[in-house]
C-alpha cells in the first residue's frame, strides 16, 4: 500500500462524492465506518476498496481519516471521534465538505490531529479547494493526483471568504443581469431577444474584466455623466421603482468598489422627494 493508510467515516451514499474519483483508494483505503455495519459494507462494496468496520478504535491503523457526513450528523460524528480509544497525534483529519472549513475539526485539532477540509469548486469541474493547516494540506494534495485538473489552497478559517467571492460570481450576479433582461423587455424587446443581448453584455464585461481588471469599469457612471445617469433612472422610476431602487443600490457599490467620485453623480441618486444636502 502506498502512501499513508485511509480511513472513512461516510454516512449516506457517495455516488456523487468526489470521493468516488480518488484513484488512490483502491491502494490506500482501508477501515470504512458508518453508522451501521451493513452502510460501511455497502460503501465499501460501491468504492471498490477498504474494508468495513464496526467500532471507531478500528480507524487506529490510519494515518489520515476522510469525514464525509452531513452536517446534521458532523457533531455526533466528531463527539465519537475524540472520545474514542484513538491516539490522534499524527493523524490527519480532513473533513469531505463544500461549505463548513476546518474549524468543525476542532475538537480533534485539540486532541493533536492536524486538520483540513477538501471540497470540489462548484460549476467547475475537476477543480479542488483545499482549507487548512499546512501538514495537512500537503497531504491531501497528495490524495488528489490524478483526480485534479486544478488544487487551490486556503490557510486554516478563510474558506467562507472564498465562498463569498463566488457568491458574488455567481449567485448575487443573477439579479443584475434579471433586471437587465425586464429593462429589455419593457422597453419593448421580446424575451429571447433580451436574454441574447443581455447574455453577449455579460459575457463582453466578463472578458475585459479579465484582461484588465478595474480599469473595464466604463459607461455613464464611470465617466460621471450625471445627466444619462439621471435619464435612466428616470426611466426605471417611471416604469419599474423597484428596478430604479436597485440601479440605485449597484451604482453606489459600482463607485465604491472602483473609487470613482459619487459627487458629480449626487443629484440622480437621490430618491424621489429627498433633497441634496447644502
Amino acid at each position: 500500500m502506498k502512501g499513508p493508510v485511509l480511513a472513512l467515516v461516510a454516512a449516506g451514499p457517495l455516488s456523487r462524492s468526489f470521493i468516488t474519483r480518488l484513484a488512490v483508494l483502491p491502494e490506500r483505503l482501508g477501515p470504512v465506518l458508518a453508522p451501521s455495519y451493513r452502510l460501511a459494507s455497502r460503501l465499501v462494496n460501491s468504492l471498490g476498496a477498504g474494508y468495513a468496520v464496526r467500532h471507531y478504535r478500528q480507524l487506529s491503523k490510519a494515518q489520515l481519516v476522510l469525514i464525509a457526513v452531513p452536517e446534521a450528523l458532523l457533531e455526533d460524528t466528531l463527539d465519537r471521534l475524540a472520545g474514542a480509544e484513538l491516539n490522534w497525534q499524527g493523524k490527519i483529519a480532513v473533513l469531505c465538505d463544500d461549505r463548513l472549513d476546518c474549524a468543525a475539526l476542532d475538537s480533534l485539532s485539540r486532541k493533536g490531529a492536524a486538520r483540513a477540509s477538501l471540497s470540489t469548486i462548484p460549476g467547475l469541474a475537476g477543480q479542488f479547494l483545499i482549507e487548512g493547516e499546512r501538514a495537512a494540506v500537503r497531504e491531501v494534495k497528495r490524495l488528489l493526483a490524478r483526480a485534479a485538473e486544478r488544487i487551490y489552497e486556503l490557510p486554516c478559517g478563510n474558506k467562507a471568504l472564498f465562498l463569498a467571492g463566488l457568491t458574488f460570481a455567481g449567485s448575487l450576479s443573477l439579479p443584475a443581469a434579471d433586471a437587465a433582461a425586464k429593462c429589455l423587455r419593457l422597453c419593448g424587446l421580446p424575451a429571447s431577444a433580451a436574454r441574447v443581448i443581455c447574455g453577449d453584455i455579460l459575457e463582453k464585461a466578463r472578458r475585459a474584466y479579465l484582461h484588465a481588471g478595474r480599469k473595464a469599469f466604463s459607461g455613464a457612471l464611470a465617466e460621471g455623466d450625471a445627466s444619462q445617469v439621471a435619464r435612466e433612472l428616470a426611466a426605471l422610476e417611471q416604469l419599474d421603482p423597484s428596478l430604479a431602487g436597485a440601479y440605485r443600490s449597484l451604482a453606489c457599490l459600482a463607485l465604491e468598489r472602483f473609487q470613482k467620485n459619487l459627487h458629480p453623480l449626487k443629484g440622480p441618486f437621490l430618491t424621489p422627494g429627498e433633497t441634496a444636502p447644502r
